[in-house]
């Protein structure tokens, strides 16, 4: 960390505590007096944000778990809840004092994302997982306070770097443009020949540390040879790794709460995954024994032949057909077709992790084009955003999503692709794990 952005962010900081204070203390008396004094601390504080934190911190966004939004038009994603409830507005308030205490904070104390785990600020964020309540930011206020003041005392102006001679980062266009094409680093784990997506290899990590744990919700004892040696990866990125749990849950509830009495309760049918990546659910899911099923897998070829190598010894419970096929092409249909699918036989659909990251009209596509293939009891399961999360850029996976629904305009979308759908947060299915707040949705239909 440059010691200049250091400086800067120090500054910074004691000049926005006293205000995130003040924003606190008024809307704690008055709700609408204390949103009006936000929207004017967010507006006054995005060209500081602009100038020096995006510049100055490796991975702000993975840190501050902020909304991209807020760096490019945060009095707008104020305005877009002004007339939601006041639980609403409650919460994206706190949500973004949340994210940019603890982006300026990591930039003043010189951090790289996967250290803020480490931090007492991080500790006490995480004893507040409830963002809609005003009275965790004063906690958090006090933490930053404490060591600013600490860090005071390491008297960095006397490296010889003078706060009025700080460069305005923003007059570098070709660096500025340079770091928005920089390659995420997540991906670096990756040989760059390597055409299995790392957020695939991820997931399997993910399984494969669950099946070690005490009481796991997925046992996936082919995971860990699936996602390969991840070890330098988990330990440089020690955050990222800490937060598999959105997965683990979602598998849990396809498995159990959908395919489990599916394959019970029909005698012949047909489960088809749609960017199957890494699923191995073919080999351990034990109900497939039950009645007659087949797993259609589809993916892009790399996907499917890496998937064939590692699994070559092993046997599947029942049977499987992998097809190798560009989702976004025209023709995936056909190849379903041309490997036995029948469109004669109910299917289950299964969409897990895929919906944003395909552009909004080829996912139409796809739903609209499975129930033209399906019979009428056939079922879909899909997992979207919401349009906030969509817009993040932090973590291995969010930097990726293109677009996200409000939970109240999932029906009439789903109804017009073919669907009838019931839908509700992946928080209502956490199984004690922590999965996000309010940002992911699961979606369960039959063809309409």
């Amino acid at each position: 960390m440059d010691p200049k952005i250091q400086i800067f962010a120090i500054d910074l900081l004691k000049q926005i505590l006293p205000e995130v204070e003040d924003i606190v203390e008024i809307y704690i008396q008055n709700s609408k007096s204390g949103f009006s004094a936000y929207l004017e601390f967010v507006k006054k504080l995005k060209p500081s944000i602009e100038k020096t934190i995006v510049e100055g911190l490796r991975d702000p966004i993975e840190v501050g778990l902020i909304s991209s939004r807020l760096l490019r038009d945060p009095l707008g994603a104020a305005l877009s809840v002004q007339s939601g409830s006041s639980e609403e507005k409650e919460a994206h308030v706190v949500g973004y004092l949340k994210a940019i205490l603890q982006l300026v904070y990591c930039s003043a104390k010189g951090l790289e994302g996967w250290e803020f785990p480490e931090t007492l600020l991080y500790e006490e964020s995480m004893k507040v997982q409830s963002i809609g309540k005003l009275h965790v930011i004063p906690a958090l206020v006090k933490i930053v306070r404490q060591e600013i003041s600490d860090l005071n005392l390491l008297n960095l102006s006397e490296r010889g770097f003078k706060k009025e001679k700080i460069k305005d980062l923003t007059d570098d266009s070709t660096k500025i443009q340079r770091r928005k094409e920089r390659v995420p680093i997540y991906l670096t784990i990756d040989d760059e020949k390597d055409a299995v997506p790392f957020t695939a290899r991820l997931m399997a990590y993910y399984r494969s540390q669950e099946y070690k744990s005490a009481s796991p919700l997925i046992i996936d004892p082919f995971a860990e040879r699936l996602a390969g040696d991840m070890t330098e990866y988990a330990n440089k990125h020690k955050f990222v790794v800490q937060r598999g749990d959105y997965g683990l849950v979602r598998s849990y509830f396809i498995e159990n709460s959908l395919l489990v009495p599916w394959c019970n309760n029909n005698k012949v049918s047909q489960i088809v995954l749609l960017g199957a990546g890494l699923d191995t659910r073919a080999y351990r899911l034990k109900n497939l024994q039950t009645n007659q099923h087949t797993i259609f897998e589809i993916d892009f070829s790399p996907v499917i032949e890496y998937k064939e190598e590692i699994l070559k010894d092993e046997e599947p419970l029942c049977d499987l057909v992998r097809v190798s096929e560009d989702l976004s092409s025209p023709n995936w249909d056909s190849s379903l077709m041309k490997n036995g699918f029948s469109t004669e036989i109910p299917t289950f659909w299964v969409l897990e992790g895929l919906a944003y990251y395909l552009e909004k009209q080829f996912v139409v596509s796809l739903l609209q084009t499975a129930a033209m293939m399906s019979t009428k009891t056939s079922r879909l399961f899909v997992d979207i955003c919401v349009p906030i999360l969509a817009e993040l850029v932090f973590g291995p996976f969010t930097p990726y999503f293109k677009w996200g629904l409000e939970i109240k305009a999932v029906p009439s979308f789903f109804t017009a692709a073919g669907w009838n759908i019931s839908c509700s947060f992946a928080d209502d299915h956490d199984q004690g794990r922590d999965v996000g707040q309010r940002g992911l949705i699961f979606v369960t239909g039959v063809r309409n």
